[in-house]
């Protein structure tokens, strides 16, 4: 998903250097609560020590330790966040609404049942999304090597386009159902840019018919059915791209039960 103007705007002038505390790089009023819990544990730490309760102290100095580790955590994942959406780096497979808005300090520091920060961010339906420090980055979808691998193949490809004949020197299946099977490879493919071109884009364009008589549902279209493991679209159209490359007249499946079924059309119009 695009970064927003806003999100540009705050990257390109980060208020906040490496030796910014942890707790603020939320907000003030994020700090002034965690602040408050701060000072609300070590009061508690200093009555039990008080009372020489030992066992509860050590509850609330490991709070406290715990707190000042998960918020070093946060700016850690803030950095991440800052430099992938600064580079591009993030898929448009990812829906990056909550991160944004955690970035921009539109968000609410609050301490769930283990005294942890959690943050939430109100979403546009209306609902509160509440995240903790392993949630941050839990659907994250960063771009890799992919591309620049799948464009390899096709360049070689091209470069034996004058061996016809000749069967290209690897494997062109195998290649490509191990690239969209390497981890989340595949949202990248089915989100992203490649060589220029979306595939999401040209698979429309060619099924603009099925999609007209509702052959291919809108459920067909969310990115997680392109799912490798149960869908070959992605491999048919990764694949045949390259094969087009070594062989301009190479036909898929698809391409050759339409020119089936154009030339049916055709004989029986000249039939009648």
């Amino acid at each position: 998903m695009p970064i927003d103007k806003t999100t540009k705007k705050y990257l390109e002038n980060m208020p906040y250097g490496n030796d910014a505390l942890s707790s603020e790089i939320h907000g003030k009023l994020n700090q002034q609560i965690v602040n408050a819990m701060i000072i609300s544990l070590v009061k508690q730490y200093d009555e039990a020590m008080s009372r020489k309760d030992k066992s509860t102290a050590k509850y609330y100095k490991d709070a406290i330790y715990q707190i000042s580790r998960d918020l070093d955590g946060f700016k850690e994942q803030q950095k991440e966040l800052a430099m992938v959406l600064s580079n591009d780096m993030m898929s448009n497979y990812t829906d990056t609404r909550w991160s944004q808005q955690w970035l921009l300090e539109n968000c609410r520091v609050s301490f769930n049942e283990e005294l942890r920060p959690v943050f939430s961010v109100m979403m546009p339906s209306g609902e509160e999304l509440t995240k903790s420090l392993v949630d941050i980055s839990e659907d994250w979808v960063t771009k890799g090597t992919e591309e620049a691998e799948y464009m390899r193949m096709q360049q070689d490809a091209v470069k034996q386009r004058n061996t016809m004949g000749v069967p290209l020197d690897f494997d062109v299946d195998w290649a490509v159902d191990n690239l969209l099977n390497n981890q989340d490879a595949w949202k990248v493919f089915a989100t992203d840019k490649i060589g220029g071109r979306y595939f999401l884009h040209d698979y429309l364009q060619e099924n603009e018919e099925a999609l007209n008589t509702g052959e291919i549902t809108d459920e067909m279209l969310h990115p997680d059915s392109f799912n490798p493991e149960f869908d070959t679209r992605l491999f048919d159209y990764y694949s045949s791209r390259i094969k087009k490359s070594y062989d301009p007249n190479y036909q898929s499946l698809q391409e050759k039960r339409e020119a089936d079924k154009l030339m049916n059309k055709t004989n029986i119009s000249l039939k009648a």
